[in-house]
Formats: structure tokens, sequence, C-alpha cells
């Protein structure tokens, strides 16, 4: 692993590269907000899932995306991204011991934020989950599936729909005591987040792959162009066998 910025002499151990970080807990009464994501150099994120089985980046960036989630309250996805990647984003057990020196509970809590209910309930996500997850959801769906969701996760119901994520951000800090939260998209959910101000820092991985398909989604991923468009500081970036991580934070606006 090589350190190329902020440049630092000797040896960087590849899976340990995120392991002292130091957020914030909260800001402006919401948590403190950071975004993980892989892609391919041309920028997407997805891939054609009824024809690609493998993921975008190497085994160190699926190792780094556990490891990350160690400083972190809370996990939380949009829908699709659930639906898509069905498995508890948790850490390893040999973690939890790190996370409990940090006074957080041994798994982070899962949250899925969506407006129609529609999630894969009999999914890992779900029936293996380590601690019970929180599904953010609209008062618009119907109380069948609220109940159906409410046999396999904790619900907390808003009267919003489309859902306020500014609300969302509210509720998880007041009412779950989430302090630190760490996003894993997907691109329309992080496009959701960044109109609304919610993210402080950012995560990418990007590998060294290119996938060319223009029906395949970048990071951010919306109807309208981010105005203004958001400005980021490099805080810190690597590179292991040609794979980039790169850490970022959001400037705010002038």
């Amino acid at each position: 692993m090589q350190r190329l910025f902020p440049t630092v002499a000797g040896h960087v151990e590849p899976t340990a590269i995120y392991d002292e970080l130091d957020f914030p807990a909260g800001r402006d009464g919401r948590p403190w907000t950071a975004v993980n994501m892989v892609s391919t150099i041309d920028g997407k994120t997805t891939l054609d899932l009824n024809r690609v089985r493998e993921p975008i980046g190497s085994v160190l960036d699926r190792t780094l995306m556990k490891r990350l989630r160690v400083h972190f309250d809370a996990v939380i996805r949009g829908a699709g991204t659930v639906r898509t990647d069905s498995f508890y984003p948790g850490v390893p057990a040999e973690l939890e011991h790190r996370r409990i020196a940090l006074g957080l509970a041994r798994q982070p809590l899962a949250v899925v934020v969506t407006g129609t209910g529609n999630l894969p309930l009999e999914a890992p996500f779900f029936q293996k989950a380590p601690r019970r997850p929180l599904v953010v959801t609209a008062a618009t769906v119907p109380r069948e599936r609220l109940s159906a969701i409410e046999a396999v996760a904790d619900v907390a119901v808003l009267d919003a729909s489309p859902l306020d994520l500014q609300a969302v951000w509210r509720l998880l800090f007041e009412a779950y005591g989430v302090r630190r939260l760490l996003s894993e998209g997907g691109p329309r959910f992080n496009h959701g987040c960044l109109k609304e101000g919610l993210v402080d820092e950012i995560f990418w991985t990007v590998a060294p792959r290119i996938a060319g398909s223009s029906h395949d989604l970048t990071m951010v991923s919306g109807p309208a162009l981010l105005q203004p468009m958001p400005r980021l500081e490099l805080v810190s970036a690597y590179c292991h066998e040609n794979e980039l991580f790169l850490r970022w934070r959001l400037v705010e606006p002038e």
C-alpha cells in the first residue's frame, strides 16, 4: 500500500488505513454522515446484474468496507441497494471489540429508507441480522405491508411522502442516538442526501476497471444537477495494486 496524500514515509498496512478515524458526534442536530462507495474508472457503481455476478472492487475494498463500519453507530441504505445487496451491513465478529472500546454497540444499526415498503423481507439482511434493523418509511405504505415489515424489523413511519431525508436524519439523531452515520448508497439515495446537505465526507474506492455501459449508474445519479455543486477537499489518498482509496470532505459553500 502506498500513501499518496498526505505523504508519509514507511509501509502502510493495507487493511488498517481506516482504523484510526475520528469523527464529530453529530452536526447541527443530525448525525455526522459519511458515504462509502466503489466505482470503476468510468464512474460506474452498478453493473448489469442480469449478466455480471462479480464485485467492482477487490477483496481489500470489501475488507475496508467492513472495517470502516466500526466507527459508526448506524449504516443506512436506500431500499434499492437492500434489494440488490441483501446482506446485513455489519462488522466481522473479530472487530466487535473495537466497537465496544469506542463505546458503541457490538454491531451497527442497519437502517433502510423506503417510500413503498417494497423490501426483501426473506433476505439475510432481515432474517440473519445480528441486530434488529430499522426501516424508515412513509405513512402511505399499506398496513398489511407494514405488518410484514414489523415482523422482522423495527419500523418508524413518517408523514411526508416522498420521505423528507432531513426528517429521517433528525429522527436517527434524536430518537435512536445515532451520532455518526455511514451511508452505503445507492446512487439515487446519494443524490437525495447531497441535495439536502446531509453528507460530510465521502470514502471512494476507484477500481482499475472499465464498465462502459450507459445503462449503469454513477456514484451520484438523480433527476437534476446539484445546485450549488458540492465542492470537496482531499483528506487522504492511498494506492494498492492499482486501486485507489480516496477520502474527501465536503467544503462549506461560500
